[in-house]
């Protein structure tokens, strides 16, 4: 049974939030050390380090009887969420992104990041929903073509010009004006023969909050043992 007030190891993707990591690293320490609660942070300065760290992370949470925390946002979340599926260990999140759909969908505090971290001192352990496709297990979204593309413009948009939702919009909509490939899928649902679509993009949603926030209806019953699954028509 994971145990939700073992040691803390924190993962922490330096490039979220709008602090740098020195200072995120000095709030967290702000409130776990005069708790005395143990913890150790595992810091993410290079992207392409994450999956290795995670690893790192849960492993050194499997021997000591602790707790995998991730501060940042969405994609980091997802990223952490690949080791820490079937280690045994309690998962807490201190959200750092520009949306939070995962925190906010389950009533994480979203402020400052020592708010986050006081909340998880007195935290217990509840369900969240995963999802899966080709074996990747996603707690608010898979996709595949010009969505991923949006994401990825909208990160090199951010290191240039900051991290806020303005920035983020703005790049989607330079993202949108260029040229798409279109996608040639195979689709099967509840088990019916399955069917070839073309589409610029896929969305595998598991988060209603999030497709909500696009305008996607029908959303209920993501969150309750299924996911949506969104194709534009080819453009």
């Amino acid at each position: 049974m994971a145990n939700p007030h073992g040691p803390l190891f924190i993962v922490l993707n330096s490039a979220s939030g709008k602090d740098d990591g020195d200072t995120r690293c000095a709030a967290i320490e702000s409130v776990l050390v005069p708790a005395g609660r143990a913890f150790e942070i595992f810091r993410v300065e290079d992207p392409s380090q994450l999956p290795a760290i995670a690893k790192q992370a849960v492993a050194a949470a499997k021997k000591a009887g602790g707790c995998v925390i991730v501060a940042g946002g969405d994609g980091t979340i997802n990223a952490v969420t690949q080791d820490v599926l079937g280690s045994g260990c309690a998962f807490g999140v201190l959200p750092q992104g520009t949306f939070n759909y995962f925190a906010r969908s389950h009533d994480l505090p979203t402020g400052s990041i020592e708010e986050g971290v006081r909340a998880l001192l007195d935290a217990d352990i509840r369900q969240a929903q995963v999802g899966v496709v080709n074996d990747r297990a996603f707690l608010v979204n898979a996709s595949l073509g010009l969505y991923p593309d949006l994401l990825q413009d909208r990160e090199a948009y951010k290191q240039r010009f900051g991290r806020s939702r303005a920035i983020a919009l703005w790049s989607a909509l330079v993202t949108l004006t260029h040229r798409h490939r279109q996608l040639s899928l195979s689709i099967e649902e509840d088990g019916k023969a399955a069917r070839t679509v073309r589409t610029p993009t896929l969305l595998v949603g598991n988060n209603p909050l999030q497709l909500e926030h696009i305008g996607v209806e029908g959303t209920d019953v993501v969150g309750r043992g299924q996911l949506a699954a969104i194709m534009s028509r080819p453009l």
